[in-house]
């Protein structure tokens, strides 16, 4: 089956929903986050958000840490949150971690629409090590570059056609229904979670932006440009790795490293100990990232202008200014909640917590823009 046929896929017909609003659900290896938009005259409002950790759902387990839960466990955890965050919308854009996706670029021949759906599956058997009766498969032809001055010439092979492909294991979408199906929503939908995060964290952008999405199990890296994904590259590497790096080294709990991490990260000036240790564990995430900088230039004869930093690990103090330093490219936070409109109060924590919560806004907007 194709993954635009299970994201399309819902509980019910369309009823009145937009009444009550859209809820996106992000389902990390760590959190859980809801964001709940509405439209009031026109304009995108802000209706609730939070968060839940999914450490302690399992034995033993704190937050911050990876789990790995059963359906069942899964399904109480999203229920406690939408009840916690009083999540009243009836329809659910739910995520499919990029970590148990897989999302490539394949450069094929200029071939007949009908050729190439078997040079698509051909190609992918090369990437993917399990039968594709397995996967939910699905692809898009990336549109051709366009000419805009001397600065942005045409530069693919002549002839070459670039498609993006995106696949998802068919028992992550079997647990997923499962959970979906016990939930007080009429109809639901999903969504891999780097496109969610794209569709919140940029606006109207014309020259190439980078976006940097750090999770607790990796680093997703993804270059768009005219809104069109251009690179994507995953690194096996994110937030857990500097934790449980900082635990070992200096002998400590989970949770102390954690905070540690939290509030030292790679400031010298806070504990040099502690941000010696979380520099040696990101230089191999940011000598990957500068390879992807490296490669689109190189593909396409022109840099990055930005870099926009998403997920809970962009938080880690000091990360924003050192490749900014590194990469001598200008760097900010993502900042999804600009889309909606909420009380004045709120400014500043959301400006704070905004690339936490960049896939649950970007799926919530769906419908929206």
């Amino acid at each position: 089956m194709q993954i635009k046929e299970l994201i399309n896929s819902v509980m019910s017909t369309f009823h009145s929903s937009q009444d009550n609003g859209y809820v996106g659900i992000d389902i990390g290896s760590s959190y859980i986050k809801v964001v709940q938009l509405k439209k009031e005259e026109g304009r995108i409002v802000l209706d609730t958000y939070g968060e839940v950790a999914l450490g302690p759902y399992e034995e033993d387990g704190v937050a911050g840490q990876i789990a790995h839960l059963e359906q069942e466990q899964l399904t109480e955890a999203v229920k406690n949150l939408i009840k916690q965050a009083n999540v009243s919308a009836k329809t659910a854009f739910i995520s499919l971690a990029s970590s148990s996706s897989l999302i490539f670029i394949l450069s094929l021949p200029r071939i007949s629409e009908h050729e190439l759906a078997g040079a698509v599956q051909s190609e992918v058997k090369k990437y993917i090590p399990i039968p594709l009766t397995e996967i939910s498969l699905d692809w898009w032809i990336i549109p051709e570059e366009e000419t805009f001055g001397d600065d942005y010439m045409h530069t693919e092979k002549k002839g070459d056609i670039k498609v993006l492909v995106a696949a998802v294991r068919n028992e992550i979408f079997d647990t997923y229904e499962g959970m979906a199906k016990n939930l007080p929503f009429q109809e639901h939908a999903y969504e891999i979670e780097t496109f969610s995060m794209v569709r919140s964290s940029l606006r109207n952008e014309l020259a190439p932006v980078m976006l940097v999405d750090f999770g607790a199990s990796g680093t997703r890296v993804t270059v768009i440009e005219h809104g069109v994904l251009r690179k994507f590259y995953s690194i096996n590497r994110g937030g857990l790795y500097l934790t449980n790096s900082l635990k070992k080294s200096l002998q400590i709990e989970f949770e102390d490293a954690e905070k540690k991490k939290r509030e030292v990260g790679m400031n010298e000036e806070g504990d040099r100990e502690v941000s010696k240790i979380i520099e040696t564990g990101m230089e191999y995430v940011l000598s990957e990232i500068k390879k992807v900088l490296f490669d689109f230039e190189h593909d396409y004869k022109r840099p990055v202008n930005k870099i926009i930093l998403a997920g809970g690990g962009a938080l880690l103090p000091g990360l924003k200014e050192k490749m900014e330093f590194r990469y001598n490219i200008p760097t900010e936070y993502a900042d999804p909640f600009k889309h909606a409109m909420y009380p004045d109060f709120l400014e500043e924590v959301l400006k704070k917590s905004g690339p936490e919560f960049s896939v649950a806004l970007g799926l919530a907007l769906q419908r929206l823009v």
